[in-house]
C-alpha cells in the first residue's frame, strides 16, 4: 500500500525539473558535439581518423545515455522510486560543472516535505 502523498507542491520540485531539462539539453549538446569528430578531417583535429571516431563515439554514447537517464523523473508521477531516482540524478550532477545547482537542490531535496510529496516516509 502506498503512503498518502501530500498535495503541497514543494518549490524544489520545479527547480529540479528546470535542472533536469537543462541537463537533458546539455547532454544532447554533448552528443551533437560528436558530429565534429565524425565530420571534420582528422588533420584539422590533429589526430588520426581512428582516434576521432573513438572520441566521437564516446561523446555520442555518453551524451545520449545521460540525456535518456535524466528523463524518467521528469515525466513520471511523484512516487517513492521517483524521489530516489531524482536523488541519484542530483548526486551524479555533483561530479560535473552542475555542482553549483546540485548542492542547493540536494539540501532542499532531503527535506521532509519533499519526501512527503513523493510518498516517501
Amino acid at each position: 500500500m502506498m503512503p498518502a502523498r501530500t498535495t503541497v507542491f514543494p518549490r524544489v520540485v520545479l527547480w529540479f525539473r528546470v535542472y533536469g531539462w537543462f541537463m537533458v539539453a546539455y547532454s544532447l549538446g554533448i552528443a551533437a558535439l560528436s558530429l565534429v569528430f565524425f565530420l571534420m578531417s582528422p588533420e584539422d583535429l590533429d589526430m588520426t581518423r581512428g582516434e576521432a571516431v573513438v572520441l566521437g563515439s564516446i561523446l555520442l554514447a555518453m551524451g545520449v545515455i545521460f540525456a535518456v537517464a535524466h528523463v524518467p523523473p521528469l515525466v513520471s508521477a511523484p512516487r517513492p522510486w521517483s524521489w530516489v531516482y531524482s536523488l541519484v540524478i542530483i548526486c551524479l550532477g555533483l561530479s560535473s560543472c552542475a555542482v553549483v545547482a546540485c548542492v542547493p537542490l540536494l539540501i532542499f531535496w532531503l527535506k521532509p516535505e519533499v519526501k512527503a510529496y513523493y510518498g516517501k516516509e
